[in-house]
């Protein structure tokens, strides 16, 4: 189709510069006629001859994985070859029931199978069958879609089984011929019981197992524990781990306290450091009796030794 369009616009302008020569000499006009008719007759019997060779190689355009020869392509539903005789032959991959296949061939004078083979190959994927494709030509020519027969015959061969009607039936047995079955042999006479036999009758259920009883541990409060101990917290030298064992101060509080005393200084006594503490009142008397407010190091390492030198001169 647009091939066909390109053919009407060359043919158009082509009128249309004949015409414009022709207004102004109709010598040079007939001239370029001449000379287009002439050049037009190779050119479209070459064009032809590339378009032909140019379909045959049509195969290029497939998918690598359903090419399976020079001219042949195939996927999971059926099978395309293209013969030098101009041909294009499908087949169904898929057998039916009865082991028969379908299949259609394009020839050469119906349509164009140089062309045909071309638009094949450009639509050719893996979903394409048999009858898509022959609906797909059905538009340029009559399918004819013919069913091969399989030369595999499926033989199925009944067995006739005879079945003897005369011991169809109950069958008697007399009672001197019945035998005691074979498990029951050995048990007329009781069995010997042996010393490391154990009596049912005679064992006796074990006691249970008493469990021992065990204490729940005791949870004593860090403040019961400081009340007890001897020794106290000093606040001016203590970190803040261990301030934060006292009742109501927590690590967060204990860090403040630190930064304060870096800052302002030690503490001059207790209820200085309860004032900077900020804890509240049920537990004052409890952080009273476990600290203590030490005194700072007076003392100047820099003591006893010589400030200077005397030099004489």
């Amino acid at each position: 189709m647009y091939m066909k369009r390109r053919i009407r616009i060359f043919i158009l302008s082509a009128f249309v510069i004949y015409c414009v020569l022709l207004y102004f000499s109709p010598q040079i006009a007939n001239f370029s006629l001449a000379v287009f008719i002439v050049l037009m007759i190779p050119v479209l019997i070459l064009r032809q001859i590339f378009l032909d060779k140019l379909y045959q190689n049509s195969i290029d355009i497939v998918a690598k994985r359903f090419v399976i020869g020079k001219n042949a392509i195939n996927n999971e539903h059926c099978t395309v070859m293209y013969t030098p005789d101009e041909k294009i032959v499908v087949m169904d991959n898929i057998a039916d029931r009865n082991h028969a296949k379908r299949m259609f061939t394009l020839k050469k004078g119906k349509v164009n199978i140089n062309k045909s083979w071309n638009r094949l190959c450009r639509v050719f994927d893996g979903f394409i069958t048999l009858d898509s494709l022959a609906s797909f030509f059905s538009y340029d020519t009559k399918i004819d879609i013919v069913t091969l027969e399989s030369k595999v015959k499926r033989v199925e061969e009944k067995k006739q089984v005879d079945i003897d009607v005369s011991k169809i039936g109950p069958s008697f047995v007399e009672m001197d011929n019945i035998q005691p079955d074979t498990y029951s042999k050995g048990t007329e006479k009781p069995r010997e019981v042996k010393e490391n036999f154990v009596d049912i009758n005679k064992m006796q259920e074990q006691k249970p197992v008493a469990e021992r009883e065990e204490k729940a541990p005791e949870f004593v409060e860090m403040g019961d524990i400081l009340s007890k101990s001897s020794n106290k917290i000093d606040v001016n030298k203590a970190s803040a781990s261990e301030l934060a064992m006292l009742p109501g101060i927590n690590i967060v509080i204990a860090k403040k306290i630190i930064e304060y005393r870096d800052t302002n200084g030690l503490f001059r006594d207790i209820d200085d450091f309860i004032k900077v503490a900020g804890v509240k009142d049920h537990f004052v008397s409890q952080i009273k009796n476990h600290i203590e407010i030490g005194k700072p190091n007076d003392d100047n390492p820099d003591d006893g030794q010589d400030v200077g030198r005397v030099v004489d001169f």
